[in-house]
């Protein structure tokens, strides 16, 4: 994934925050036991985010464990069960990443980290193969559609829908979990292919916004600004539809409720200002469209 839902402490209480960090550092530590030290430098905060969802953690408002001291209890903890899996998703995420980058740009730090990292993909692959099976095929879906030319609505929901499969692995889904998985990634795509549009035109890369009319991104907002309001808002309406389905009874939930009340908003923002695109108000992005699907 692409590493876009970090939250922010401004906006949790203190028991949010703790509960967060044990998810992050779980997480971590979910890569360190189950798949080795190397494997921790490519922890994601999106998989702490889905990992938050399936609610891995026994014990989340405990006091935080340090990197360093107390092995043998962490490895009792973080090895095996939901940790393990929650860390392959991290592996075999980025192991599709690692080949996309070498097969476009041949990458030679992607060529190192798939060498370096390639047994313990191998060990995700073999462990869960069906887990491993999803993500790959809904990568081939997304190829197929990005040769084909296509535009961002399709691809946003091939990626959601490799990542509603890939979760079912681990086990059933309540309907707004999925409905929660399927909104929430096709945020992230939308922002990435945002953040990355100038310099995938200047490297020649497929970006399913590319305009030929707009070779930098102030080019792209000034004459498209109406379509990337239109396409924020539409997300957005349907992350709305999410509350209402959403429980509130535990601070994994407060946790996730931030996330598209306040974290998404900002993270947007952020994205955008990053860009210098100054006359675009964040805020009218979450008033709700009437734009149809």
């Amino acid at each position: 994934m692409f590493g876009y839902l970090a939250m922010h402490n401004h906006f949790q209480t203190f028991k949010m925050h703790r509960c967060y960090a044990n998810y992050y550092c779980g997480t971590c530590f979910g890569l360190e036991y189950n798949f080795g030290q190397l494997s921790r430098f490519l922890l994601s905060n999106d998989v702490s985010l889905l990992g938050i969802l399936m609610k891995c953690h026994k014990n989340p408002l405990r006091q935080r464990y340090n990197c360093f001291g107390k092995c043998k209890e962490k490895h009792c903890v973080f090895h095996g069960g939901k940790w393990n899996q929650m860390a392959a998703i991290n592996l075999l995420l980025v192991n599709e990443k690692l080949k996309d980058d070498v097969n476009d740009e041949r990458s030679w730090k992607a060529i190192i980290g798939k060498i370096i990292l390639g047994r313990h993909m191998r060990k995700a692959e073999k462990q869960y193969p069906e887990m491993a099976k999803a993500i790959a095929q809904g990568y081939v879906e997304m190829y197929k559609l990005e040769r084909a030319g296509s535009g961002v609505r399709p691809i946003e929901e091939c990626f959601a829908d490799m990542m509603v499969n890939t979760l079912k692995e681990v086990r059933a889904l309540e309907e707004w979990e999925i409905y929660y998985i399927r909104h929430i990634s096709r945020w992230i795509y939308y922002i990435d292919a945002l953040d990355d549009y100038e310099e995938d035109y200047k490297k020649n890369r497929f970006n399913s916004l590319k305009k030929l009319d707009a070779p930098t991104f102030y080019d792209y907002t000034q004459k498209y600004m109406k379509t990337i309001v239109e396409d924020l808002q539409y997300i957005y309406r349907d992350m709305n539809k999410i509350m209402e389905l959403m429980p509130q009874k535990t601070t994994e939930d407060e946790l996730l409720r931030t996330l598209i009340c306040n974290d998404i908003p900002l993270r947007t923002a952020q994205v955008l200002k990053g860009k210098n695109l100054l006359k675009l108000k964040i805020g009218s992005v979450w008033e709700g469209s009437d734009r149809n699907s």
